[in-house]
């Protein structure tokens, strides 16, 4: 299997070797979801002090930025540091969605991570992209233009979806105020998903050591401060130029549209990314499929231990009445079950079992185990 391939060929040799150098506690590849966060907190409190200085109207869109970027004490620091942090989340996000898919932490009782992982993908997509429009030069504009010439392409709702981007058939000051809305607005979802996204993660790790935060904050100043962004040429909005950089990140569709690609064909490709994400579960089979954890009736007691120690809620603990002296019988979720095993070392009376690794194999291994390294 291909993923198989790359894990062990790749992705585990390369932590492994990142341990021997910066050790296990600071190796990014075990922080790879709690490193967009910080971005993210970039990216608040940048945004904030430029929308202090943004007026989003036809007029004077384009002379604030340009007031910003050349103008205000450390404007244009602030500026390349929104952009930058907006890749670095990207980057990471990307890294962290690869991993958890290479790694087969993605589907069964990890389904809902996964799900809302795809949302919130999306939504840093579409954020990240109505943000480069906010620039209002000329190249915004052009991506404005081709933006919408895409939502139309998309059948029978395709005209609404550009007005409600535009804010009506033509660009007006509604068109930046609705562009605007839609880039603080939809973060704004953000904190619900990502609630989601942690529920059914035990212990998740949110925050990276300090070390890591000071290395990437300190890199993403650097970037800045070396490559600053720079600002395009005023806007003509009867004028379209096809020859525009676009960042890749978030306008790799407008640049498929550019290199002559039919509109409808970029359109289904952005309709089949999350969607091939969302089913991506369901497609490749699982080893250990329906092999949860099984209680063994004879010798349960009741006594909740395995309740109390599964970090996934997954075992329950419900009323007996096939038994005179136990009042309660510990009953498994498969849902939920992630096999573990911590349910097998938590009760000690062998009344609950994982089919793939019995207790009395596992048992045996140790004790190999053990007589090889003593020989």
């Amino acid at each position: 299997m291909v993923t198989e391939l790359l894990k062990t060929k790749l992705v585990l040799p390369l932590e492994y070797w990142t341990n021997k150098i910066v050790s296990q506690k600071y190796n990014p590849f075990y922080y790879h979801g709690a490193l967009p966060n910080l971005f993210i907190w970039a990216l608040f409190l940048s945004g904030l002090l430029l929308f202090a200085y943004y007026v989003p109207t036809l007029e004077k869109a384009y002379p604030s930025i340009r007031y910003i970027t050349y103008t205000l004490d450390f404007g244009n620091a602030m500026r390349s540091v929104h952009r930058y942090a907006a890749d670095g989340m990207m980057i990471f996000v990307v890294l962290h969605m690869l991993r958890v898919w290479l790694t087969d932490r993605f589907r069964e009782y990890r389904i809902l991570p996964w799900i809302t992982g795809v949302i919130l993908l999306s939504i840093i997509f579409i954020v990240g992209l109505t943000g480069y429009m906010l620039i209002w030069d000329q190249e915004a504009v052009s991506l404005t233009y081709i933006t919408s010439n895409l939502l139309k392409s998309v059948p029978l709702i395709g005209h609404g979806l550009s007005s409600l981007l535009m804010g009506g058939e033509l660009v007006t000051d509604y068109t930046l105020t609705r562009i605007l809305f839609l880039h603080l607005a939809i973060p704004a979802l953000m904190m619900f998903f990502l609630w989601m996204h942690y529920l059914r993660i035990t212990r998740p790790v949110t925050t990276p050591p300090l070390a890591l935060n000071v290395i990437l904050i300190g890199a993403l100043l650097a970037v800045a401060g070396l490559y600053p962004v720079e600002l395009g040429i005023k806007p003509n909005l009867a004028q379209f130029t096809p020859n525009i950089e676009l960042d890749l990140w978030y306008a790799w569709p407008q640049w498929l549209a550019l290199q002559g690609w039919n509109f409808n064909v970029v359109m289904l490709l952005v309709l089949a990314v999350p969607v091939g994400l969302f089913v991506l579960p369901y497609l490749q089979k699982k080893l250990w499929r329906g092999q949860f954890a099984q209680v063994v009736k004879d010798n349960c007691t009741g006594c909740s231990l395995c309740y109390h120690d599964c970090p996934y809620e997954a075992i329950q603990m419900n009323e007996r009445t096939d038994h005179p002296r136990f009042k309660k019988i510990a009953v498994v979720d498969p849902a939920r079950c992630a096999n573990c095993g911590l349910c097998v070392g938590a009760c000690a009376f062998k009344a609950i079992e994982i089919p793939r690794r019995e207790t009395t194999d596992v048992l045996a291994e140790i004790q190999e185990t053990l007589k090889a390294a003593s020989a």
